[in-house]
């Protein structure tokens, strides 16, 4: 596989793994004020794929990690189908999930993308290195001195625990010698417990995991709202809870 167009299949898994929360404002009403307008923008933005332009995040903050709903918590089996090239195999990676000190769950960022980045580059992988200053940036080392660097620049999240709905920019800069390249990827994420009507809940500790992620590529032109997006992508997602 070109490490260049590997790196693009990667992007688009680690932004389930990269993506951070919005803040809490602190009284209930500038809250639920803020949560509609999210909805709004988020399902606008899922309603307007493929024909997306770069996206104008006016309520996100990076200064927060990401939090997920308590169903997300343990481990999971990941099969990632690309919807607009049914034919590819899909991709099938291990991701974990845990309570932080605050009782939060977030994600193991660094096992993560590690084991999504084994099951697309296999021994091509070295590793994965956050930033210990911010979980905003993240480098992923490849064979061939070819590593690439990923910060996130804007997302934005519902506050909810029945759904998880996302969105987030990232900025890419991938690096081999002589050659340096700049992208911007948008990746929108919704999921909810799978329909437990036609699951046999008797043989689950916990409920499968649905849903889509939308992936947009706008190249190298950062912050230019009349950028459209070149290249686009949509994916289903299935999370399989692993037993202990």
């Amino acid at each position: 596989m070109d490490l260049i167009n590997g790196f693009d299949m990667i992007q688009n898994c680690l932004c389930l793994v990269l993506f951070l929360i919005i803040q809490t404002l602190s009284t209930n009403n500038a809250f639920a004020f803020n949560d509609l307008n999210v909805r709004e923008f988020l399902y606008n933005r899922e309603n307007s794929w493929p024909e997306l332009y770069l996206p104008n995040f006016q309520l996100s903050d990076t200064s927060k990690d990401l939090i997920y709903p308590s169903w997300f918590e343990g481990d999971w089996l990941v099969t990632s189908q690309d919807l607009t090239n049914e034919s590819k195999a899909p991709i099938v990676y291990q991701v974990n999930f845990y309570k932080n000190n605050l009782n939060e769950v977030i994600g193991n960022r660094s096992k993560n993308s590690e084991s999504i980045g084994k099951a697309i580059f296999g021994d091509k992988l070295i590793k994965v290195v956050n930033d210990p200053q911010s979980f905003n940036s993240q480098i992923t080392y490849l064979k061939d001195d070819f590593y690439i660097d990923s910060r996130i620049t804007g997302r934005t999240q519902v506050q909810d625990n029945d759904i998880f709905f996302a969105d987030e920019l990232v900025i890419q800069t991938s690096h081999k010698p002589g050659v340096s390249r700049v992208n911007q990827v948008e990746a929108i994420s919704k999921f909810t417990k799978c329909d437990q009507d036609n699951l046999k809940l008797q043989d689950k500790q916990k409920i499968d995991i649905c849903g889509v992620q939308y992936i947009a590529s706008y190249g190298s032109k950062v912050g230019d709202p009349s950028v459209h997006a070149i290249k686009t992508n949509k994916y289903k997602l299935t999370f399989t809870f692993i037993e202990n």
